[in-house]
């Protein structure tokens, strides 16, 4: 969610403050704000409601700088975006500055003790009321050192947190702490960072630091301290970033969406040389177990994947249970786990706060757990017996695009090492692959036809997405990038349930998606299409087949993309239906890279 940085050097920081925020922008964009201390007693902060543009003409207006600073990107959790709720905060003398990601369960308690002792609050923010706890306790123990401030602060707050202080007092010096939310940082000769993402970081350093859950960090340009929640000198986790650093240039596209669409093939590609460098590990883990139940965990478009994978499981005729779980309800209401079960868990950032919890629920059952994570050293990467990199690149834009490609691929792989965990079973899902890539390449290359087809439904409200088999999962991508995307409401569904119902919801000229890549349901998803032709929807239908199939075509706005078979045919939709969203986005003036109230990583409940 939110995204934190800070940085602390023998130079002035806030052009680097500036720069990492940009590589944050995805975690939130309902405000942006910098603090820095550049001498006297005081902090000064600027902030500004909106995306960092917005801080920028701040700041170009009323500049600040300074050798050691703090900063934030915030998505709005408590409290409406404004001004008053941006971050960083200060406490009342100007001598504490804090930026915090997370969620402080217990901010109520904290209100009244600060209440009482006479201070008012000027935002609606859970994270003000740390603010004024710490500057409560400098109060009374002005010389207090960043372990007695971590453990303090550790003690009187409940939730999940990341947390970035700076105090006026020790202006060199910049403390993190971490619980279930991501911090990382960077210590070199002159200079120290820290930020939410590796990859605003890469600029100092590939080789990054990263905190785990009950650590923090105290850094100065000359070095830094790493230490438990009790003070306990403790060790972080190094990891390589090898990804670009020119993740921020649209490259020639007016958005990233689109230029992340475009890298869908390379990335597929890039999963397949990641997952060949994993083979030999994955076919031993796999075969080390003894599986009776498969879950594919995750959240959002990644769990669309797992719908793919336990649906592809069913097609195999694996003589297990494959299930596909949301993270926000296996924590609450999780099935039956043991040490029989192999959980795969998918995420784009690794972060995904929901997807952790039940990871560690699955753990403590017994569970095995192989990961498919796209950011190397992230909480899930750590956390599983088994991590496979999806090695789809980083990506900028808040619809998921590249990565879900490779998520689907992926819940396939392990599909098919389950029914035969063998080197024949790798290579036939190698080369398809890689046919797959190729197929997307040509489908980017009709994206006018698709243009045409946001067209023809920008000026609609609402429409159905309708897949059988493994057609579905795609129906479920089609409809939430359409939602998230181009704000037009679209509801997914098995076409043979259509007409139990939903029916009734049929307007003349409504849109209508049906996918038709499942060759072992396509004559019943037709008729689907005919019932809903006879209604007086206009069908648009996505076919895979080796030629036209001129009967089909008559029904609706036709596009057949190739028969690769299942399940990649059902994937190759994705990319239609990735470019169709982003076209109506365009024609409903939507903001495509940065749709409103959403943030990429969703680091909290």
């Amino acid at each position: 969610m939110c995204g934190i940085v800070a940085a602390t050097a023998t130079r002035n920081i806030g052009g680097d403050l500036i720069r990492m925020l940009r590589c944050l922008d995805y975690r939130g964009y309902d405000s942006a704000g910098i603090s820095t201390f550049s001498g006297g007693n005081a902090i000064e902060v600027r902030k500004k409601q909106g995306p960092l543009a917005g801080l920028e003409e701040v700041l170009g207006e009323s500049p600040i700088d300074g050798h050691a600073g703090i900063g934030h990107t915030r998505w709005a959790t408590h409290g409406v975006p404004s001004d008053e709720n941006a971050h960083p905060h200060l406490s009342e003398d100007c001598g504490v500055s804090i930026v915090h990601n997370g969620i402080i369960e217990n901010y109520r308690e904290l209100i009244t003790e600060i209440e009482a002792a006479g201070i008012k609050r000027v935002s609606e923010t859970d994270t003000e009321v740390l603010v004024h706890t710490i500057s409560l306790f400098l109060a009374k123990n002005g010389d207090a050192t960043a372990q007695q401030i971590v453990w303090y602060l550790s003690q009187k707050i409940r939730g999940a947190f990341a947390i970035v202080i700076q105090r006026a007092n020790k202006p060199e010096e910049i403390i993190g702490m971490r619980y279930q939310c991501p911090m990382n940082f960077v210590s070199l000769s002159g200079i120290a960072a820290i930020s939410s993402d590796i990859s605003s970081l890469i600029e100092y350093s590939r080789d990054i630091e990263v905190l785990k859950d009950g650590q923090a960090v105290a850094i100065t340009p000359n070095g830094h301290a790493v230490f438990d929640f009790n003070g306990t000198p403790s060790e972080s986790v190094k990891v390589h970033a090898d990804w670009p650093i020119d993740k921020v240039a649209k490259d020639g596209f007016d958005h990233f969406l689109r230029k992340e669409i475009s890298q869908e093939p390379e990335a597929l590609r890039a999963l397949v040389k990641s997952a060949r460098s994993s083979a030999d590990e994955l076919h031993a883990f796999i075969a080390a177990q003894d599986i009776k139940k498969v879950i594919f965990l995750a959240c959002g478009s990644a769990a669309f994947a797992g719908t793919l994978g336990s649906f592809y499981a069913r097609h195999k005729k694996l003589p297990i249970d494959v299930l596909s779980e949301i993270g926000s309800e296996f924590r609450y209401l999780p099935p039956y786990v043991d040490d029989k079960t192999l959980m795969v868990a998918v995420s784009q950032s690794g972060e995904t706060a929901d997807s952790i919890g039940a990871i560690e629920h699955a753990k403590s059952q017994g569970a095995r757990v192989l990961s498919f994570v796209n950011v190397v050293g992230s909480t899930i990467d750590r956390l599983c017996d088994m991590s496979v990199r999806l090695a789809a690149g980083p990506e900028v834009a808040v619809p998921s695009s590249k990565a879900v490609i490779n998520q689907f691929m992926a819940t396939t792989l392990v599909v098919e090492l389950l029914a035969d965990n063998s080197e024949a079973s790798f290579d036939a899902w190698e080369k398809g692959c890689l046919a797959l890539a190729d197929t997307i390449e040509n489908i980017i290359a009709r994206e006018d036809e698709i243009a045409d087809f946001a067209a023809k439904i920008a000026g609609h409200q609402s429409s159905f997405a309708l897949g059988r088999g493994l057609d579905f999962a795609s129906a479920l991508e089609m409809a939430l990038k359409l939602k998230e995307t181009a704000y037009l409401h679209c509801e997914p569904m098995f076409a043979g349930e259509f007409k139990h119902g939903s029916l009734s919801l049929v307007e003349y000229g409504m849109p209508i998606f049906c996918f038709l890549g499942d060759p072992a349901v396509r004559h019943k998803s037709i008729t689907a299409i005919e019932e809903i032709k006879a209604r007086g929807a206009h069908p648009f239908i996505f076919d895979a087949q080796d030629r036209d199939d001129p009967d089909v075509a008559a029904l609706g706005h036709y596009f057949n993309a190739a028969n690769l078979g299942p399940p990649y045919s059902s994937v190759a939709h994705l990319t239609v239906a990735h470019l169709l969203s982003y076209h109506a986005g365009l024609l409903r003036n939507t903001d495509v890279d940065r749709p409103r109230n959403l943030a990429k990583s969703v680091t909290v409940e």
